[in-house]
Order: structure tokens, then C-alpha cells, then sequence
């Protein structure tokens, strides 16, 4: 209701005194929601994280929602195939993509996420994530053909694009530096706990049931995203500074806030005058090098294999034949590691080395994929009997998620907010997210197409070799910029050559 008066208020009128008695109105109701506000939060210099912390959680929400439904594949798949499902049998082409329509929908919602960002604070956006992730399961739960889950894949991507986007700036733009050190993960976390959500569930019950069970979570975000603190740092920019100060009032559970609010009026100030362009981005030699930097970081990390294993994780298990343990088991196990080694290894993942990090998961990738390379060629290629040691291709796929966690999972998006300047890190992200949404196209298609045309051994050998390569440019290109601050790593960047 405050923000409807508020937007009545700014509309045209010729009554000149009707203006003045609005702008009156909206002043004292401001003074009056802020006087409460201040009555309710202690006065006290400290304050407390409990907001910042249950506001990361709720965002998260939807992040679990985004993962489930980006696994989705994985345990439907062997389903969908075998004719075993609830719409009939589909062939490999036709679930190939299921990978690709949410990235291709990603890119295209992602220029109207970036114009709606101008005038519609995060909040809204946020609290708008839940519908598409809703409606993409009640269509998963109610198809009665592929072309409803292709459309219900669609929705999936305009929500992914929200999460990675608007998202991940509000947990940025609402959390001090040490809240967001510690729970900033959370989301990371939250999609990797959805993908294990999903393989379990449906390992146990059928693709309906999981569908209407996952879908309590963009509900329970419906209902909770309204009670969410709006960005301060948004309200600043669009000129609301006391709505920014009782939203940080809230955040910070206190009253003192004033210091705070002024540097980050300073800060806004500051990037608006740095403002870069597009053209800067490209013809700049430091903002050339980063962002191909950045986007050589992301090539190879889904030159890893991450994306297309997590999407056809159970399809590979069921074509290895494993004996010692079941296609849904080896399934749930990978996606359980997943989860317990970003648990662990995020927080600890950016106090080290960024190239050694990087280097060490590429290498550590490189050795288990080769190992699988060899299992699945002895296997395939002659007439050894493995099934005594079935259990290899699932032990080796989870010691490359342990070296994935390490570096080529987390380090990249980490490194995106290092190496960008201020003045186009705007614009540098966003290229970043559309280049990352086509790769994501890409290389499940990749995967597709090697398991349908070529033995398991050579699609693994494709991934070993990329991460092989991978571990040479870590070492030879990627600069350190551990314990450097910004304007350092844009002076390393500018004396490279």
C-alpha cells in the first residue's frame, strides 16, 4: 500500500495544492513508519546479522527451486527414454533439449531482467522468480506430452536468469562483508541441495508426486519474499534515502546507520561518475584481458563437463552397467558429494591461491576423468571382465567433484567480481552471464551427441583432454589475485602483456 501512494503521488496533475498535500502525506508517513521502525530496533552500535542471514535464506529458496529443476533431467531422463514415463517414450534428441531450452531462455529474459532492474526495485523481481519455477511444476506435474515440459524448461530459464542475476546482487548489495563471507554461499549451496532434492525424490516416488512436492518451495517464497528489507543500495540510487535508511535500519537491526548510508551514497556517486560503456569493455587493454579472462574461466569450467554430467548423470551410470550399485543410488550419491564439498570447501575455497586453486582442481579433474577413460576402454574395447570392479567409474565421479569444488566450481564467479573495474563491471557480468547461458547450450548438446554417436570412453576423453588443457592455462594465464585489491589487479592487468 506504501508503495502504491507513493507512485500515486508522482502522477501529473494540474492541482497544484492536491501535489503539495501528497508530497506532505508521503513525507509524514515516511517519519512515521521510520519513528516505529526505530522504536522497535534497539539503539545500539553493534546490531545484529539475524535479518541479513533470514533474508539470504529466503532468497535461497528459490535458489533450491532453480537447482532441483536444473537436475531435472538427470533421474526423468533414463525414464523419459525407456518409456517408463508418464508421457510416453521420447528419443535422446528430443531430450537433449531439456538442457538447452532453459539456457536458450536465460539469454533471452535476461535483456528484459537488465531493463526491469531500471525501474523495478530487486524485491519485486525476486519475489516475481517464483512464479515461472511454480508454473514450470505444476506444467512438469500436469504434461501430458514433451511440448508442456519443454514449455515448463522455458519458464525454468527465466527464473534461473533471475536467481543468477538480481539474486545474487541483492545478498550482495544487503550483507556486510562479513555476513556475506560466511553465508553468502548459501545460495551456491541451496542449488547443489535442490539437484540432490530432486534425484532422491524421484528415486522414490514417481515424476508427478516429485513434482508437487517440489513445488512448496516458489510458494513458500510467494509468501515470504514480501516480508524481505528492499536493497538499500537500490533505494539510494533511484533518490529514496530515508526508505534507504529504515530498509538499512532493518538489515543491520539498528538505528546508527547514518556513516554507512553516507559511503554508500559516496560509493553511488563515485560509480556514476566512472561510468563505462560497452566500447570501454572491448577497447580498453585491462578490460579486454579480464574479460577474456573471465570468459576463458567459464569455457573451461563447463569444459569440465560440469553441467552436461549433472543433466545426464543417471544416463551415464545406466549406460556403464554398474552391477555393485544402482543407476538412481550412484545418482543420489554424486549430487550428495556435490552438495558436501561446496558445504566445505566455499568458505575456504577464496583464502588460498586462486591460480594454485584452479590449477590443482584442473589437474585433479584431468586425473579422474582418465581414469574413467581407461575403465570405460577396457570395458568397451575388449574382453577384460570389470564387473567385479563396477564401482570405479561412481568412486572416480566423486573424487572429480572433490577437485571441482576446490577451484573450477567456485573460483570463477569469484574471480568475475575481482577482475572487472568498477566503472564496467556492469557491463562485463552481464556479457559474462549471456556467454555462460550459450556454453551452457553448448556442451550438454556436446555430451549428447558423443553418448549417441561414440562409445563412453571417447566422451570422457573429450573432458579429459579440455581439463588437461585447462590445468596449462590456469598455471600460465590466470594472475593471482589473492590478497590484492582491486585497483592492484587492474594495474596487473594493464602491465600484462
Amino acid at each position: 500500500m506504501f508503495i502504491c501512494h507513493l507512485i500515486k503521488s508522482i502522477q501529473p496533475t494540474h492541482n497544484a495544492t492536491k501535489v503539495e498535500t501528497e508530497v506532505s502525506s508521503n513525507l509524514t508517513l515516511i517519519k512515521m513508519i521510520e519513528t516505529v521502525v526505530e522504536k522497535l530496533i534497539p539503539k545500539s552500535a553493534k546490531g545484529r546479522d539475524f535479518v541479513q542471514i533470514s533474508s539470504i535464506f529466503v532468497v535461497s529458496i528459490g535458489a533450491f527451486s532453480a537447482g532441483a529443476l536444473f537436475a531435472w533431467p538427470s533421474p526423468t531422463i533414463p525414464l523419459l527414454i525407456r518409456n517408463t514415463s508418464y508421457i510416453g517414450q521420447i528419443s535422446i534428441e528430443e531430450a537433449s533439449y531439456l538442457s538447452i531450452l532453459p539456457a536458450a531462455s536465460m539469454i533471452a529474459s535476461s535483456f528484459l531482467i537488465a531493463s526491469a532492474t531500471k525501474y523495478i526495485g530487486r524485491k519485486p523481481i525476486i519475489w516475481f522468480m517464483a512464479i515461472p519455477q511454480a508454473l514450470s511444476w505444476i506444467l512438469i506435474a500436469e504434461a501430458k506430452s514433451i511440448t508442456a515440459i519443454y514449455i515448463a524448461r522455458v519458464l525454468n530459464g527465466i527464473g534461473e536468469g533471475i536467481l543468477f542475476s538480481i539474486a545474487m546482487a541483492y545478498v550482495g548489495e544487503i550483507s556486510t562483508p562479513a555476513v556475506r563471507g560466511t553465508w553468502g554461499n548459501m545460495i551456491t549451496c541451496s542449488v547443489a541441495l535442490g539437484q540432490l532434492s530432486i534425484a532422491a525424490v524421484i528415486a522414490s516416488m514417481d515424476i508427478v508426486t516429485a513434482a508437487y512436492i517440489h513445488l512448496f518451495a516458489p510458494l513458500l517464497q510467494i509468501l515470504l519474499v514480501p516480508f524481505l528489507p528492499e536493497s538499500p543500495h537500490y533505494l539510494m540510487k533511484k533518490g529514496e534515502r530515508e526508505n534507504a535508511k529504515i530498509a538499512l535500519m532493518r538489515l543491520r537491526w539498528k538505528t546508527d546507520v547514518d556513516c554507512e548510508l553516507s559511503a554508500m551514497s559516496e560509493s553511488i556517486e563515485r560509480q556514476r561518475s566512472e561510468a563505462g560503456s560497452f566500447k570501454d569493455l572491448f577497447w580498453i587493454p585491462a578490460n579486454r584481458r579480464a574479460l577474456l579472462l573471465v570468459l576463458s574461466l567459464r569455457t573451461f569450467q563447463q569444459l569440465s563437463g560440469i553441467t552436461a554430467f549433472v543433466i545426464y548423470a543417471q544416463y551415464i551410470f545406466e549406460l556403464s552397467g554398474a552391477r555393485s550399485v544402482s543407476d538412481e543410488v550412484s545418482t543420489i550419491i554424486v549430487f550428495a558429494s556435490l552438495f558436501l564439498f561446496l558445504l566445505v570447501c566455499l568458505p575456504v575455497a577464496g583464502k588460498y591461491s586462486r591460480r594454485l586453486l584452479l590449477t590443482a582442481s584442473s589437474t585433479g579433474c584431468t586425473i579422474c576423468l582418465l581414469i574413467n577413460v581407461v575403465y570405460f576402454y577396457i570395458q568397451e574395447e575388449t574382453e577384460v571382465d570389470v564387473s567385479d570392479i563396477s564401482w570405479i567409474p561412481l568412486l572416480v565421479m566423486v573424487g572429480y567433484i572433490a577437485f571441482l569444488s576446490i577451484g573450477l566450481l567456485p573460483l570463477p564467479v569469484l574471480m568475475i567480481g575481482e577482475l572487472f573495474a568498477l566503472s564496467i563491471k556492469n557491463h562485463g557480468m552481464f556479457v559474462s552471464t549471456v556467454y555462460l547461458a550459450l556454453i551452457m547450450i553448448a556442451f550438454p548438446k556436446i555430451l549428447q551427441l558423443l553418448l549417441s554417436n561414440f562409445s563412453l570412453y571417447v566422451t570422457f576423453l573429450f573432458f579429459t583432454v579440455s581439463c588437461f588443457f585447462s590445468t596449462i592455462f590456469c598455471w600460465f594465464c590466470v594472475p593471482e589475485t589473492k590478497g590484492k585489491t582491486l585497483e592492484e589487479i587492474q594495474q596487473l592487468l594493464s602491465k600484462t602483456r
